[in-house]
């Protein structure tokens, strides 16, 4: 008996296959992937029926697909890499850009939209604040992919990163809020704005703290597991049970399933992979995400592209309201000046014009606003239940508020991604926020690459004449070139790294990279019953001790710096005294680095991290 396949199954190959094409071909283009994936949706969408099994593309999104199936992993993916001391250290400012951000530019969206588009409604502001919370978030996906091909400073990266890793979850909960204020006015149980800010309010550390709960218990579960495991194939099945089992846990139980996910992955890369993984396990995991991202990124991007075309009839009102949508996003994200300049009267090296004028352009919209309004289309035509004062009400979704709503939300998002996305580069290389190396850096970055890859070269021939498969003498001639090249790469690599900001780096790295080896001996010792537990977790506790003692000292050196920075010239000789440059260390010192000296590298002072 034959099988059918389901159509979505070919859809979705199809949506693959496409978007691996548009990957090989955006090389000679020249052109932002996600963009390309978004133009291609588009021209597919428009030109419909006159394309070949483009009907198989419709309905592979849904509201459920998005955030149960598609937004667990990228989040998952994206907190996992991110750093979280440098999280820590910007906490303040990511903070303000999440939640106070986030809540102000819904207003302001609101505000402009009911003036608008519904000045005589008489619930045309609340309409107005949904569209808001549906417009909040922003998609660093193709921010961060030019952000790493220009070289971004990366403190801005993670600005950028850390607002929207955030601004996802409190843009999801006020839409939730606000939906059931909307819902209740078409019952005719209106809430009154008091009623509204404290059950919201309420409701909101409710839904953010089991969030993080749930997020919390599992990453200290996975870690746990992953302590416990040496197998690489069962390491990353762990985290992927993280990423999707803590989103769903956190939704059932009423919580922020982004919230929980982002917590969770944040545990996890920064101690979890480092102290609890093989070495296998950390290079498979990475390589497993990016690869699991890049698909999910591929697909959900040009399926955007696609659905986007099908909200717009091209008429005045249709017009009026893309308009109106984009100005209102623009001016709501004008808030980051203020909230920017708040953050720098308390951190000690404060956010530069330049930088702000980059995270205002660089708030894309995707995968978040087409999720939610995919959620409200299933309102229309199904209807939903909803609890207010502890009674259940049955209603539809307004039809014609949907359709405002959709052709507002999707205008943004093809203005962002379209508009704001192809020109950021040009704008970053005008304001000079690119991250051109001093040349010496680049210097030492390229002998260092030599050095490396030419002693993986020589390992590699040394293994295929063990094997027979190379002659003596051929082996001489390409030892001696490759012995030759590695010579000239090492002096260079010796010569350069001298330089205080070169050899503060490496520093930091191999202060890492040993901190990294002690924990895992003390865990392959602990799994081997070579140590008891109680011995195991003593030792690794002393180790994060000391770990957090060397941060603490680095942020008081750094404020202490940056303290002297704001003064004038003047107290130059006064900043020398306070902070005296640090003897330097030749080449032949640090390659005799070895792991029983890192107690003492992890009480050394940092430098400040190059921006």
């Amino acid at each position: 008996m034959a099988v059918i396949a389901p159509v979505w199954i070919s859809g979705l190959l199809g949506a693959l296959i496409l978007a691996i094409l548009v990957a090989m071909a955006v090389r000679w283009i020249r052109l932002p992937y996600t963009i390309a994936l978004v133009l291609v949706g588009l021209v597919i969408g428009l030109l419909g029926d006159e394309l070949p099994a483009s009907e198989n593309f419709q309905g592979l999104l849904s509201a459920e697909v998005i955030f149960f199936l598609l937004l667990p992993p990228l989040l998952f993916e994206g907190a996992a890499a991110m750093d979280l001391g440098k999280l820590i250290r910007n906490w303040k400012i990511i903070t303000l850009l999440a939640i106070p951000g986030v809540v102000i530019s819904s207003i302001v969206i609101g505000v402009i939209a009911w003036q608008v588009v519904w000045p005589n409604h008489d619930n045309g502001l609340l309409y107005g604040l949904l569209l808001g919370s549906i417009l909040a978030a922003t998609d660093p996906v193709s921010v961060l992919a030019l952000f790493k091909t220009l070289g971004a400073p990366k403190r801005l990266t993670v600005l950028i990163e850390g607002e929207s890793l955030f601004n996802d979850g409190t843009a999801v909960v006020l839409f939730n809020i606000l939906l059931v204020a909307v819902l209740a006015t078409l019952v005719g149980q209106d809430m009154s704005v008091r009623e509204l800010l404290v059950s919201g309010f309420v409701k909101f550390l409710f839904v953010v703290s089991i969030g993080f709960l749930v997020g919390f218990v599992g990453g200290i579960l996975s870690n746990w597991l992953l302590v416990r495991t040496s197998d690489h194939l069962v390491e990353i099945s762990i985290t992927v049970a993280l990423a999707f089992g803590t989103f769903l846990l956190a939704e059932i139980l009423h919580g922020s399933g982004v919230i929980a996910v982002v917590v969770g992955g944040l545990m996890v890369g920064n101690h979890g992979t480092k102290f609890g993984m093989t070495a296998t396990a950390r290079v498979g995991l990475q390589h497993f995400w990016e690869v699991v991202s890049f698909l999910i990124n591929s697909v959900l991007f040009l399926l955007i592209g696609y659905e986007v075309q099908s909200a717009f009839e091209f008429d005045m009102r249709t017009l009026v309201l893309a308009t109106t949508a984009i100005v209102a996003t623009l001016v709501a994200r004008l808030v980051i000046y203020p909230l920017t300049s708040i953050s720098n009267r308390t951190h000690p090296n404060p956010i530069p014009w330049k930088w702000r004028h980059t995270i205002f352009w660089s708030g894309l919209r995707g995968s978040i606003p087409i999720a939610l309004l995919l959620l409200l289309s299933n309102m229309v035509s199904d209807g939903t239940t909803f609890e207010l004062a502890g009674i259940k009400y049955t209603t539809n979704f307004p039809e014609w508020l949907f359709n405002d709503l959709l052709v507002m939300a999707f205008s943004v998002v093809l203005w962002t991604l379209l508009v704001q996305g192809l020109s950021l580069k040009p704008v970053m290389n005008r304001l000079k926020v690119t991250g051109n190396l001093p040349e010496n850096e680049i210097s030492y970055g390229i002998a260092l690459a030599e050095s490396i890859a030419t002693k993986a070269a020589l390992e590699k021939l040394a293994e295929l004449s063990a094997k027979g498969m190379v002659s003596d003498e051929d082996r001489r001639l390409l030892g001696d070139v490759l012995t030759e090249r590695l010579e000239v790469a090492e002096s260079s690599v010796v010569e350069l790294s001298s330089t205080s900001k070169i050899h503060h780096q490496r520093m930091e790295s191999t202060r890492m990279e040993l901190l990294m080896a002690q924990m895992a001996s003390i865990n392959e010792a602990s799994a081997s019953g070579l140590l008891s537990e109680s011995v195991a977790e003593s030792a690794t506790k002393a180790l994060l001790e000391k770990l957090h003692e060397s941060q603490e000292k680095q942020e008081a050196k750094e404020e202490v710096k940056g303290g002297v920075e704001k003064a004038s010239s003047k107290t130059s000789t006064l900043a020398e005294k306070i902070l005296p440059d640090e003897p330097e260390v030749s080449a032949e010192t640090f390659d005799q680095l070895a792991p029983p000296e890192v107690d003492d590298l992890l009480e050394s002072d940092d430098e400040l991290e190059s921006e």
